[in-house]
Order: structure tokens, then C-alpha cells, then sequence
């Protein structure tokens, strides 16, 4: 089946909807118009303008969509209504499609399709759906799904709210039923917990799955923008061969790894998508079992590899078949690679953090002041360890700090003390300048001390250059943004999942691309 996307336009005058179609024209395959939304027209006395002026103006197939507020007031009158409708059309369709949700009240919907119907002298196909904004019931919905299917319209849609990633595997086995049966069925869950199906509902068949025309315009929860379906995750081209990389965390809407990963790829000729997936604490152990791990996975698809990211670092330890030397050492597992029948984890962020670096000093024997006890801060001491430095450790967390030292053998001092610091490298692994960050300090250390310091790189990469960097430049210091180790680290797991080296070119320009992103 041909992979479609429709984008739905949520604007509340006609004017703007006019707008948003012209806009919408050459990326989508379908333009969904949420008439709900529209305020500014009557949709009973304009309807003839409405219809006229949207199916004149597009130049791509149109759903009408009017969700009513009000439940349907006779039961299984929209069922009988619609089975004469189906019964009754002109043998002739047009390319246009009334969407019908048989729980609401639909009156304003069939006065629409009739009307329609007449100033066109064609009938409109027929979508019939159902919602459920509650919950994803895998009984409940494949009944729903047999009754709409005896009417034999074009088009069944359900969407239903995902409470727990395994939602996504009812959507799953509802278009493959329907796959079966050739039945033309849109399936979607929807939420921050059904994300994946909203990209990846298409390669599984769904007829078609839907995208805002831009943020904050969404006609429902969990739906990405129509660019990042088709820009950043080529939705179009995804298909059964395609391997599937995912970065596991929560929460994992801010990230900027998919923005590395799916251009990387891309720019690899790799056939791969990248997924950015919020996993809750209590999923995670479900989560690895149902969609990840080869012997017991409950999804056919090319699962790959995985990024591990907060608060998954340290628990997914214990789900994993084999564990590399420098990832226990550390304690953390950043990167799943999937070999034959196992789950291997590997941390990329010890040599994400020492490669440029290296790049921009020798660090044997150098002198090296680390801020911060977190989990950063170990992946980087580890690396230091190995290049023969001299590490002295800053901390608030005593036990934190006690555990460091006693570990990998530093100096470590209470926070206090960097009022003092004198070193070839100041390394900052804290949170403080970070956008965002609610804290009064902008820099983690007193400003004065930096003239102490001969180099200065700060592993907080938003913003590309924190106050401490600022500071550090007025000063005359060299300078290092975290966001190359951000970079380094992520390529470090490409190179672990696919064996390609990505070049300095590519390198160049994801990182052009990210600094965009980050100061638009």
C-alpha cells in the first residue's frame, strides 16, 4: 500500500484554511479540514461556500471532518442513516472523503456530505471512525472494527488513547487483521505513549496517518508536525526492510537526537528511522520485552539498536544479555546494539566526552578540575583515567563525591574549594547554565577563577555557548561546547549499530544544522 500522510488544518476563519491549503498543497497526500474548528461561518447556511471554495483551492484529496461536542442522542441511528447512504450513492465518487465518527452527532456532517453531494453531482467516499480518549481496549476495538467493517465504507478509522506503550501493539494487530481482510483501515493511538504508531501506523498499513500543519495546531494528542513527519523521519519511505533505531527515555521531547541520527542516516544512505520514545519508569522491563528483544519482541519490525538516555542509564542494565567493560566500569548504558538473538549495551559517552578533547589538548598529565558528581562526570573521569591526568573532583553530594574518588582514585574537594582552582582544564558536568535552568547562579563557579584556568569545556550544550563559555571567551580562554560531545558520543553509536564511519563533512553539517536549532 502506498504510504499517505494527511495534514489536518485546525483554523477557526475560512480565510485561513484557504491559506493553510495552499500551504499544504505540495507536501501533503491529504488535507484534512477539522470544520469544527471553524468560527467565522455558519457551516448550515455557508456550507455551499465552504465546499466550493476548499475542493476548488486543492489540489490533493479533502476529508471533512466535524467532530461534534454532543454524543449521538439515538443509538444506531448514524449506523442506519449511513448504511442507506452506502446503499444509495451515485456509482460515480469523487477523490474527496466525509469523515463520520458513529458516536457523535452527525447531523451537521450529513448535511455537509449531501450538500456536497448535490453542487457536485458526485458522492463523496466515506471514512467511518471511532475515538476513544480514554483508553486503547484491544477487545473493544476489534469489535468496533468488525461492525464498521459490515458497512463496507472506503475508509475505518480508530484511534484510541495509549496509556501504556503496549497500546501500540492492539493498533499493530488491527491493521494486520485488516491487512488480511483488504480492508482499507486508518489505525492510530494516540498520546505521548503512541507516538511510534503515528509514524509507523503507515508501514504497517494503516491507510493513512495524520500530522499537524504545524506545532500547536494539532488536532489531536501526539501528533507531529507534517515536516517532521516527511523532513525528519520520511515517513514515505519507510517500509518492512526499514531498521528501526529508537532513543529510549522520559521524558524525550526535547531531545536533539533525532535531528542527529535520522540526517546521519540519511546522509549514509542507510534505509533507517530513528524514533525518539518516552518509556516510563515502570514500562521500561515491558517495554524491552514486547518491542525490542529478538526472542520475545510481539512486533515484526527491524529493531536495531537504541539510545539510552535519563532515567534509563543504570535500570536497563539488568534487561540486557551482555554488557560491555567500559560501560560497567561506569555504571551506565547509553547505547543497546542488537546482535543475532541479544541485546548488547556499550556507554559512547566516555569517548564522546575525551575525543574532542584530544583534539585540542594533550591530556597527559594535565591538571583537570571536574565540576560535579553526576553521571557525566563519571563517564568523563573514566576517560581522563585512561589518558593519565590529574584529576581533581568538586562535589556537593559527599556521598556522591566519596564514591568517585574511592572508584577511579581522584582528589576529590567539597564545591567550595573551586573558589581556589588553578588547572590546564576546568570541566563543568553540572546543570548550571543550561536554558531553562531554574537557579540563580548562570555560571557554576565565581567568574574570576576562570583566569586560573587555561581551557574551559562545558558539557551543557543549550545554549551551543552557556554564560560559563561567554565568561570564559572574554577572559582570552579557550573554549570547548558541549555540543561536540554530544555529536561525538552519537556517532560513536552509529558506528556501533551499522559499521560506518561518518565523515568530517557530515559531521560539519549536522552540526551547522544543530547549532540552527539551538540559536534559530
Amino acid at each position: 500500500m502506498t504510504k499517505r500522510i494527511a495534514v489536518s488544518i485546525t483554523a477557526s476563519t475560512l480565510e485561513e484554511v484557504l491559506s493553510k491549503i495552499l500551504g499544504a498543497n505540495p507536501l501533503a497526500d491529504f488535507i484534512e479540514l477539522r470544520l469544527d474548528y471553524l468560527q467565522d461561518k455558519d457551516l448550515h447556511q455557508d456550507s455551499e461556500e465552504i465546499l466550493k471554495s476548499t475542493t476548488k483551492l486543492s489540489q490533493k484529496p479533502l476529508i471533512f471532518t466535524y467532530r461534534s461536542q454532543k454524543k449521538e442522542a439515538i443509538p444506531n441511528r448514524s449506523i442506519q442513516t449511513l448504511s442507506r447512504m452506502l446503499s444509495n450513492r451515485s456509482k460515480e465518487l469523487s477523490v474527496d472523503y466525509f469523515d463520520f465518527d458513529l458516536s457523535l452527532n452527525n447531523t451537521t456532517a450529513f448535511h455537509l456530505y449531501l450538500t456536497y453531494q448535490r453542487i457536485f453531482n458526485k458522492s463523496a467516499k466515506i471514512i467511518l471512525s471511532h475515538h476513544d480518549f480514554e483508553k486503547c481496549d484491544e477487545q473493544e476495538l476489534s469489535l468496533i472494527y468488525n461492525r464498521l467493517a459490515t458497512l463496507n465504507p472506503e475508509v475505518i478509522k480508530i484511534a484510541a488513547k495509549a496509556n501504556n506503550l503496549r497500546d501500540q501493539l492492539t493498533i499493530y494487530s488491527l491493521l494486520k487483521t485488516a491487512k488480511e481482510e483488504k480492508v482499507n483501515l486508518i489505525a492510530l493511538a494516540m498520546g505521548e505513549l503512541g507516538q511510534v504508531s503515528r509514524i509507523l501506523a503507515p508501514s504497517w498499513g494503516s491507510f493513512l496517518t495524520f500530522a499537524a500543519i504545524e506545532k500547536g495546531q494539532e488536532s489531536a494528542p501526539g501528533q507531529f508536525t507534517l515536516d517532521e513527519m516527511l523532513s525528519l523521519y520520511k515517513v514515505n519511505s519507510i517500509n518492512q526492510d526499514t531498521k528501526i533505531f529508537c532513543l529510549l527515555g522520559y521524558p524525550v521531547g526535547h531531545s536533539l537526537s533525532p535531528h542527529i541520527h535520522n540526517n546521519a542516516l540519511r546522509f549514509l544512505g542507510e534505509n533507517a528511522v530513528y524514533l525518539p520514545i518516552s518509556v516510563p519508569k515502570e514500562q521500561l522491563n515491558d517495554f524491552v520485552k514486547d518491542f525490542l528483544h529478538p526472542k520475545t519482541r510481539k512486533i515484526d519490525w527491524n529493531f536495531s539498536g537504541a539510545s539510552v538516555t535519563i532515567p534509563h542509564k543504570s535500570t536497563i542494565q539488568n534487561l540486557l544479555d551482555e554488557i560491555d567493560e567500559t560501560a560497567k566500569e561506569i555504571g551506565a548504558i547509553n547505547t543497546i546494539v542488537v546482535r543475532e538473538d541479544r541485546l548488547i549495551g556499550y556507554n559512547t559517552d566516555v569517548i564522546g566526552a575525551i575525543k574532542p578533547l584530544k583534539s585540542k589538548i594533550n591530556l597527559e598529565n594535565r591538571k583537570i578540575a571536574v565540576l560535579g558528581t553526576g553521571g557525566a562526570a563519571r563517564a568523563l573521569i573514566a576517560g581522563l583515567k585512561k589518558e593519565s591526568s590529574h584529576i581533581t573532583l568538586y562535589g556537593r553530594d559527599k556521598e556522591k563525591l566519596s564514591s568517585l574518588v574511592n572508584q577511579f582514585g581522584v582528589i576529590g574537594k567539597d564545591y567550595r574549594e573551586s573558589d581556589k582552582l588553578e588547572c590546564d582544564l576546568l570541566v563543568n558536568t553540572t546543570p548550571i547554565g543550561m536554558k531553562g535552568w531554574q537557579s540563580e547562579a548562570k555560571v557554576p563557579i565565581k567568574a574570576e577563577v576562570l583566569k586560573n584556568c587555561a581551557m574551559v569545556y562545558d558539557l551543557v550544550y543549550n545554549p551551543v555557548k552557556t554564560p560559563l563559555l561567554e565568561e570564559a571567551e572574554r577572559r582570552g580562554v579557550i573554549i570547548l561546547s558541549g555540543l561536540e560531545m554530544l555529536i561525538t558520543q552519537a556517532f560513536e553509536q552509529l558506528k556501533l549499530w551499522t559499521g560506518l564511519e561518518v565523515s568530517t563533512e557530515i559531521t560539519n553539517n549536522i552540526s551547522n544544522l544543530l547549532r540552527k536549532i539551538l540559536n534559530p
